[in-house]
């Protein structure tokens, strides 16, 4: 991440333990590899970027300007399916201060496509429209109204063909073929079991039909960027991104420049939740800065990330759940239909995702799983916080309280039954370990007691009822049966700083500083020593994307090696230097331990002086992940994390408004690095959850959005969020984590939405199984029944 305020922070402070940390579970010290305890793991650090941001330094890309500097302006398509007979720029190249137009025809058809996983969206639209607000052209000019304007002039002649607007169209006998190789994008199956005869032999069949609609990311900074070429003649991006990596990957195919002719900088983040994965701007601005020597920088407004960006998946979940009286689940059998929209993007990890989760964190003998995704003509779906497991959780979390209240059985006692442990052979075949899920359930299991017989006791208003829901999750830490390792390097200066090289970018929630408290404790010395430099394709190894809650672990871990290797470097210099046997030199929280005495660590390193330049420590972290996607056989991730969480909900049945007065979330994350950033990554989760179970939906009609702004988007809002979340940790640790840690951040949105629904039908008898559960459907829904049942 770029920081330009020049300025150091102090990390060494430790914030005050707040009350819920006295509610810890399997509270534990993970020592040193030398039996010392950690001094930072585990305790609240304030960030790192603090200071910056709260005195208004932080540069995020829309800010950042440059002398001589171009602005950019897409064309877009205004159909969702046709061929491009013509584009015809003339108009726009005539407005005073246009620079430079690019179009399809100015790029190298063997250049043009680009993609997470498949190149197989084109930079700029070609022949053919896929989607409403594909990108056909860039106005780049002096001004960004002048590029505005001269959008607006851009004339574009096009040959309308039908559009395929739901995955059902696109499988449908003689739909039209979007792609050459076909409309489907992922038909994924997995099997383990008799399922037809488990559900022939159970006691209860619960068969639901569960959707969703597609949600923005809804971060408050659009994708955004800016290019150039340094003093060195080297294309230089800045931009709000992900995966820094990726993008200077992607340019070295699309503009043929060398690597080293290249670099990416991730600016400070203003959200992303998987949206900036993706190319939108980056090749674009590099490609126009290459054509005219001149910087251009792109801010995609409101309701072109609305109406053109990736989205979250649509899905048609078909579930039956088998069960016995006595609590088991004998069988799940699920089918997924899925929207994946103009181009591929990462459609296969999401089905592939979906299929591994199908039964987590349940032990079920019996499954059946498939999940078929197409292309359409609607906005390509994309990654987004969880990769669709959300959807999955809402569906399979729905079925099992309903076969609870179908058996009279507590929800608690029904996950108790069917949980997971250690030892439990997955769908995949892989045997589990650290396993915490019941240790969420002993947390929860109270709480939903002891409000239960309050809201038995409790006298509400006329029309007010409240509920209690419960739902819970298993989810796999890292990408889906694939290497994705993380690197990290550090240096030391004579000064005694510390660089730090991470490869894995921070994009907002705290991980630099996480990082270098696993280093910190890892060499033994100050956390206030050590400078964290991400997201820097030049400075930095590749080390994947942020996202997939994977940063804690993988990027932890090669911190925690590359920490290691440190100190044994640099007790062996210092060893070398006073001529003492290695076991006499000792490198502890800042100090040197040698023989008798006790040095500061900065005092040591300007005596060893330039001798230090030779000190290069480096951590790989690239744990076996692997999963054959044919039979879906293998170990997809490295670790899981597991939770439960309770919402205690009330609806008003004249309106069908739902507020939402207590939540409890109980996690297993393993080993917290930082209390403080967990309990924010999960009250943010949840309300990003809430606003998705009661809120956001992307309104289409036709493949045309019809909310393209924030007018229109409802999202939860701080006058939404619950009246209180009550957080509890877990800490079961996993020995192959850093210090034991785990991770968490899509975790915290998984269950909200089937907790919700589990409380609304607590609260007024009534199951919703489409989300959102917004108020106009809850309100339909109450009148819809004769007489709703529930708690006055």
């Amino acid at each position: 991440m770029i920081d330009e305020s020049g300025e150091k922070f102090a990390l060494g402070g430790v914030a005050e333990q707040r009350p819920w940390q006295k509610l810890y579970k399997g509270f534990a010290d993970p020592a040193h590899e030398d039996g010392q305890t950690p001094t930072y793991v585990g305790r609240s650090v304030p960030r790192n970027d603090v200071l910056y941001k709260v005195r208004g330094k932080a540069r995020y890309a829309p800010n950042i300007t440059m002398p001589n500097m171009l602005h950019g302006r897409f064309v877009r398509s205004t159909v969702p399916s046709a061929r491009l007979v013509s584009v015809d720029v003339s108009a726009a190249r005539a407005v005073p201060g246009v620079v430079y137009i690019l179009t399809a025809a100015e790029i190298d058809p063997a250049r043009l496509h680009v993609g997470s996983l498949v190149e197989d969206t084109p930079i700029l639209a070609k022949d053919v429209v896929r989607h409403v607000g594909e990108p056909i052209a860039v106005i780049a000019a002096e001004s960004k109204e002048v590029a505005e304007y001269a959008a607006t002039l851009v004339e574009i002649a096009y040959e309308e063909t039908p559009a395929v607007l739901t995955p059902a169209d696109a499988l449908a006998e003689g739909a039209p073929q979007l792609h050459p190789q076909g409309n489907t994008i992922a038909n994924l199956s997995k099997q383990r079991g008799d399922v037809a005869r488990a559900l022939a032999e159970a006691d209860f069949v619960i068969e639901g039909t569960y959707v969703n609609e597609p949600i923005d990311h809804c971060f408050l900074e659009a994708q955004s960027g800016i290019s150039f070429f340094d003093e060195d003649g080297v294309l230089t991006l800045l931009v709000s991104t992900q995966y820094p990596h990726f993008h200077h990957k992607q340019l070295e195919r699309v503009t043929g420049l060398p690597h080293d002719k290249i670099r990416v900088i991730q600016t400070v983040v203003g959200g992303a939740f998987g949206g900036k994965i993706d190319n939108t701007i980056e090749c674009v601005t590099c490609l126009i800065t290459m054509a005219t020597g001149r910087p251009v920088k792109m801010v995609l407004d409101a309701e072109e990330v609305f109406s053109s960006t990736t989205k979250r998946h649509t899905m048609t979940i078909r579930h039956r759940l088998g069960g016995m009286k006595d609590g088991r689940i004998t069988a799940i059998d699920m089918d997924i239909l899925a929207d994946g929209g103009a181009y591929t993007s990462y459609s296969p990890i999401v089905a592939g995702r979906c299929v591994v989760h199908t039964a987590l964190p349940y032990d079920i003998p019996n499954i059946k799983a498939h999940i078929c995704t197409t292309f359409t003509n609607n906005m390509t779906a994309g990654a987004m916080r969880s990769f669709g497991i959300v959807k999955l959780a809402f569906a399979t979390e729905s079925q099992i309280n309903k076969l609870a209240e179908k058996i009279g059985m507590s929800p608690i006692q029904i996950r108790r039954i069917n949980a997971v442990k250690d030892g439990t052979s997955t769908l995949t075949g892989q045997t589990l370990s650290a396993v915490g899920f019941t240790k969420t359930l002993d947390v929860i299991e109270p709480i939903y007691e002891a409000r239960k017989a309050e809201l038995d006791k409790m006298t509400l208003a006329d029309g007010i009822k409240r509920g209690l829901g419960l739902a819970s999750l298993g989810y796999g830490i890292g990408y889906s049966g694939v290497r994705n390792p993380s690197t990290a390097r550090l240096e030391v200066l004579a000064d005694g700083t510390v660089i730090a090289n991470c490869g894995t970018p921070d994009i907002g929630p705290g991980s630099d500083t996480t990082l270098a408290q696993i280093a910190a404790d890892a060499a033994g010395i100050s956390i206030a020593r050590i400078r964290v430099v991400s997201g820097d394709s030049t400075k930095t190894d590749d080390s994947g994307p942020t996202s997939a809650s994977r940063t804690t672990y993988f990027s932890g871990n090669a911190a925690l090696v590359a920490g290691r290797d440190f100190a044994r470097q640099f007790r062996e210099m210092v060893a070398e230097h006073y001529a003492l046997p290695l076991d006499q030199v000792r490198l502890d929280d800042d100090r040197i331990h040698l023989s008798n005495e006790v040095h500061e660590f900065a005092d040591i390193c300007a005596v060893l002086g330039d001798r230090l330049k030779t000190l290069k420590a480096y951590g790989v972290f690239n744990p076996d992940s692997a999963l054959d996607f044919v039979t879906f056989n293998g170990n997809p991730y490295p670790t899981y994390t597991y939770a439960t969480q309770l919402a205690e909900i009330e609806v008003d049945t004249e309106t069908g408004k739902i507020s939402v007065p207590h939540f409890w979330a109980a996690h297993d994350a393993g080993r917290l690095v930082n209390p403080m950033g967990a309990e924010g990554q999960i009250e943010g989760g949840v309300v990003m959850g809430l606003g998705m179970a009661l809120y956001e939906k992307i309104v289409r009609n036709g493949g045309y959005i019809q909310n393209p702004s924030f007018r229109d988007y409802l999202l939860a809002g701080p006058k939404d969020a619950p009246g209180t979340i009550e957080t509890f940790f877990v800490e079961n640790l996993d020995d192959s984590g850093p210090y034991g840690a785990k991770g968490v951040a899509e975790a915290s949105l998984i269950p909200v939405p089937a907790a919700i629904a589990a409380a609304l039908h607590d609260a007024a008898g009534i199951w919703l199984s489409a989300m959102p559960m917004d108020q106009e459907t809850v309100f339909k829904a109450l009148n819809a029944q004769p007489e709703p049942k529930g708690k006055m």
